[in-house]
């Protein structure tokens, strides 16, 4: 589970770091567009390798502390979260800095603006089907999950218990996810308005203005949105293999037992099974999101004189 939950991390940092690298819009003619350009540049690499760092230290720096039930479990889930809320705390505090215009203004555009006015669309539907996912994977683990909060029972016949499997996302699991997603959904929501409400570039091209936000609300919203898919996809996929093997557990004791399986107990694998494999495309529909790069910002109009 540590391995599932910290390889799109781990990938999603190196991929960010290189693109930020070899890929860059041409410069910019206007000192005001270079000057923002360049911070978002710095506070988007500082994000990257900061929560990457986070993310990193929670899973080898907790390791010592991961003992008795579902300890590794917990720490793992905690790897995702961890860079997720460093790389949107890094986010918020680069739009709270964002440089402020000098010299002479010469013109300001007034406008209202939502949080997720200047969100990519499909990122905004992503981070609802995210946590959407979240929240059913939490709340119906919690009601399966058994007496000891991180596995799953499934029985045969006059409710006799006959195979237990686990890690299963019971509130032993469950319980930190919940606490570290809601975190990160404040964080989210709270660089989301910044973002929103943070001092317009003075820049002669409105096209500048309105790329320059777009890009922060994705960098915002990749980040978080991959962390959520990580762990919901994580605990999805963990919970559908327990199922599955539970199932087929109970299943072979049944027969063993000269007791009938029932209908249920045969369809569950398969359940299961497709429980697992979703949780494993969520996991690597994250590591594609936080890959995906920003929109690019037009270099801008040259500055005509007065």
């Amino acid at each position: 589970m540590s391995l599932l939950l910290l390889l799109p991390v781990l990938a999603g940092t190196v991929a960010l770091v290189v693109t930020g690298l070899v890929r860059r819009s041409p410069p910019s003619r206007e000192s005001a567009v270079a000057a923002a350009r360049a911070h978002a540049r710095l506070g988007s690499l500082a994000a990257v390798v900061l929560g990457g760092a986070a993310a990193l230290w929670t899973g080898t720096a907790r390791l010592e502390d991961a003992v008795g039930p579902g300890g590794l479990g917990v720490t793992a889930l905690l790897v995702p979260i961890a860079f997720g809320v460093v790389h949107t705390a890094v986010l918020a505090v680069t739009e709270l800095t964002w440089p402020r215009p000098e010299g002479a203004v010469r013109r300001a555009r007034l406008a209202r603006r939502g949080s997720l006015d200047a969100a990519p669309r499909w990122l905004v539907r992503t981070a609802g089907v995210a946590a959407a996912a979240a929240v059913l994977t939490l709340v119906a683990g919690a009601a399966l999950a058994g007496p000891d909060g991180r596995s799953v029972a499934v029985s045969a016949g006059e409710g006799r218990v006959l195979a237990t499997h686990s890690p299963f996302a019971g509130p032993v699991y469950g319980a930190p996810a919940a606490v570290g997603l809601l975190a990160l959904a404040a964080l989210t929501v709270g660089a989301l308005w910044v973002v929103a409400n943070r001092p317009a570039v003075v820049t002669a091209d409105d096209r500048v203005e309105a790329a320059l936000r777009r890009a922060s609300a994705h960098r915002v919203l990749r980040g978080a949105v991959a962390a959520a898919l990580v762990v919901s996809g994580g605990l999805l996929a963990v919970s559908g293999l327990a199922l599955r093997s539970a199932a087929m557990g109970a299943a072979a004791n049944a027969v063993g037992n000269g007791l009938p399986a029932g209908a249920a107990a045969a369809a569950l694998p398969w359940v299961g099974g497709a429980l697992g494999l979703a949780g494993a495309l969520a996991v690597l529909v994250a590591a594609v999101v936080l890959c995906t790069r920003a929109p690019r910002v037009p270099a801008g109009e040259p500055v005509v004189p007065a």
